[in-house]
């Protein structure tokens, strides 16, 4: 039997005063609700969201009130006379409870019912002897807090999957100690090191932050403000390499705890180049100290001059008519403008204006639509800090023609202030058209280099052509003889015409190669991989390379090198280099000739390619002549070959240069990368 429990001291939340509603007599039970208003007791109860039962020993409710029965879809003492074991035959469940609950035993579980989740406590009720006379149900819907915390729960696990994919390096930790509770592969990728670790590792002891007191006063300032965005922190990560990075930081609530949520962004590279421009500065303001003396120095020559020239005022007026003159005759547009870009003065007249049309208009309104709005913030940059300016637009000339200007504007002060800026404008039309056709003929020029490379090899590519074609000529002999002979089949004849097929193909894969190295067409630069290019190149020359004896070793990166170019152009330099290195090696032993080709990222995160024979080598004097135009060490050569293929890779932004070996020579070709991928390095 159930011991029986004080009724003094009750709890706070009991809905009777003066009555604990956990173990009670069935008489003190029935004698405090006599005394209580009954009305009174009605109205409390109608305005809680309880759902409150008495049952007696029989199973017949005794007391039903509260303003959860109407969720459930009942009146208060609606239920009052109903047996519980009738109603609920059906829910075997739900019978079992009762009767635990009427041996004493005190029960709390969760139910549902219709939309509901309840929050259930059966009490046994007992008599003055201490036996069970029945029991209370009181009933709480907590169907919002159970729903809250499914979404706390879904809320986790989205964050925790965003957490995970998110492509940005992200750590969760301990505000205090720094214990990593939770990292994604991007912190893991950026700092280089495995989830085990650091997981459950402190940052402060494995030496994440080398400086201590600026992580305390990052976490003073995320408890302060909530968040610290962007802040630069040097760390070094389990390997020992130090990492230069921006970390964003807030305070959140996450797996019951309050952690710090932390972003970081590797900048190293970044850091590496602002000191580089620093040291840059530096050496600029030295040339800035360097040329302030010379202009110093200019500036006491100019005030002699000046003395002498106003002893000579006379002559001075004649000069400046002269002036006057030159100005007015010159073969550049000369301008003077006020700040909203009205003309002032103008030294030629434009296509049919008059002179008195042009002063008074806007700059304007003779300009490119487009070119207007970087014009006026060009105008008010030398109004505003008298910083001269240049910027190339599109006007008439004199004859009403349309012309390219590069124009110089610059500030006219008088007594400090600046009065109005000053436009050279230069007809730079004809200039323009000359790199254009700079240009076309480099590239007329690379086109020859190509046709005058394929010339040196027409014997050898004549001979990979007649492999196949002779292969070809042998098997349809031999299939017309099989065919007169009347004693094949045609099953028979299958197998020599898939042959003369593969052989066909072949032929036809050489001509294509070489047309495609040879075509005549414009120059044109788009995201290619060097790798790929690499391979084009070695299948050209693959008869050449074999015909020669030459063991080929390819070095080849793994991973693509993507850069921006032309396919032919490089393909060309990596063919003239290759030929070279080949014939260098022509006077050496056949065993001893070995070509390694090799490409990779150098420390910079530039793509490198690397062309090494085992040959003669260059001799120290022709390292500063080999790219000399029409010098040659050849019989043969022209001597433009390794002369236009600088230009080429100089026209790409890289760099072409040789490296003399103990034995051989290697040649490096330097472009910039698309992106910055890990590299092995040179």
């Amino acid at each position: 039997m159930t011991q029986k429990k004080s009724l003094q001291n009750p709890p706070v939340d009991s809905p009777f005063p003066g009555v604990n509603v956990t173990e009670l007599k069935t008489s003190d039970f029935l004698q405090n609700l006599v005394q209580i208003d009954h009305q009174l007791l009605r109205n409390i109860l109608a305005n809680t969201p309880l759902i409150i039962w008495a049952v007696d020993r029989n199973g017949i409710v005794t007391f039903s009130e509260g303003g959860g029965l109407r969720k459930v879809g009942y009146q208060p003492g609606e239920w009052v006379g109903r047996s519980i074991f009738e109603e609920y035959s059906d829910d075997p469940e739900l019978i079992s409870i009762f009767r635990k609950t009427l041996r004493g035993e005190a029960l709390r579980l969760e139910r549902s019912f219709d939309n509901l989740i309840l929050d259930v406590e059966y009490t046994p009720l007992f008599d003055e002897q201490g036996d069970v006379d029945g029991f209370l149900s009181v009933a709480t819907d907590i169907t919002e807090k159970t729903l809250s915390q499914e979404e706390l729960r879904l809320s986790e696990e989205r964050f925790s999957k965003i957490f995970q994919v998110n492509p940005i390096a992200m750590c969760i930790t301990e505000m205090e100690t720094g214990i990593f509770v939770e990292v994604n592969e991007g912190f893991l990728s950026a700092l280089q090191c495995s989830r085990e670790d650091i997981l459950g590792q402190s940052a402060l002891d494995i030496g994440f932050w080398p400086n201590k007191d600026k992580r305390q006063k990052m976490i003073e300032q995320v408890k302060q403000e909530g968040t610290a965005r962007e802040l630069f922190f040097d760390f070094v990560n389990p390997k020992g390499a130090r990492i230069c990075a921006l970390l964003s930081a807030v305070q959140i609530y996450f797996r019951g705890e309050n952690l710090l949520l932390s972003c970081v962004k590797d900048v190293t590279g970044e850091h590496q180049a602002l000191e580089d421009l620093e040291k840059l500065n530096e050496h600029l303001e030295a040339r800035v100290v360097s040329r302030t003396a010379e202009l110093q120095h200019a500036h006491s020559i100019l005030n002699e001059e000046y003395k002498k020239r106003n002893r000579l005022y006379r002559a001075l007026q004649q000069t400046e008519a002269k002036w006057r003159s030159l100005v007015t005759n010159a073969p550049d547009t000369i301008l003077t403008l006020d700040r909203d870009g009205t003309i002032l003065y103008v030294n030629h007249k434009i296509a049919s204006l008059g002179m008195e049309e042009i002063i008074g208009s806007s700059i304007f309104q003779y300009m490119k639509t487009e070119d207007i709005s970087k014009a006026k913030q060009i105008l008010q940059e030398v109004f505003q800090t008298g910083t001269p300016q240049v910027m190339e637009t599109e006007g008439l000339n004199t004859e009403g023609k349309k012309a390219l200007y590069s124009c110089r504007v610059g500030a006219m002060v008088s007594g400090g202030i600046i009065i109005a800026a000053m436009v050279i404008a230069t007809d730079i039309t004809h200039q323009k058209q000359a790199e254009q056709e700079l240009v076309r003929r480099r590239a007329e020029l690379a086109h020859l280099s190509r046709l005058s490379t394929m010339g040196e090899l027409a014997a050898e590519l004549s001979h990979e052509l007649n492999q196949p074609l002779a292969a070809i000529n042998n098997y349809t002999n031999g299939c017309i003889r099989r065919i007169r002979s009347g004693t094949t089949s045609l099953d028979k004849l299958i197998e020599p015409l898939e042959e003369m097929s593969r052989q066909a193909q072949r032929a036809s894969e050489t001509i294509k190669r070489l047309r495609r190295h040879v075509q005549k067409s414009d120059v044109e630069h788009k995201p290619l991989d060097l790798n790929g290019v690499i391979q084009n190149s070695i299948s050209l020359l693959e008869h050449e390379i074999q015909r020669n004896f030459v063991t080929l070793h390819l070095e080849l990166s793994p991973g693509p090198l993507q850069t921006i170019g032309d396919a032919i152009q490089i393909e060309q330099v990596l063919v003239n280099l290759i030929i070279n290195a080949i014939e260098a090696m022509a006077e050496i032993p056949v065993e001893e000739r070995k070509l390694i080709i090799q490409s990779d990222r150098d420390q910079d995160g530039n793509l490198v390619i690397c062309v090494t024979d085992s040959g003669i080598g260059l001799k120290k004097e022709e390292e500063k002549s080999i790219f000399e135009t029409f010098y040659t060490t050849k019989q043969k050569g022209l001597g433009v070959g390794l002369s236009i293929s600088q230009t080429i890779i100089e026209a790409h932004g890289g760099k072409l240069h040789p490296r003399r070996n103990k034995k051989g020579t290697s040649f490096f070709i330097t472009l910039p990368a698309i992106n910055g991928d890990n590299h092995r390095g040179f």
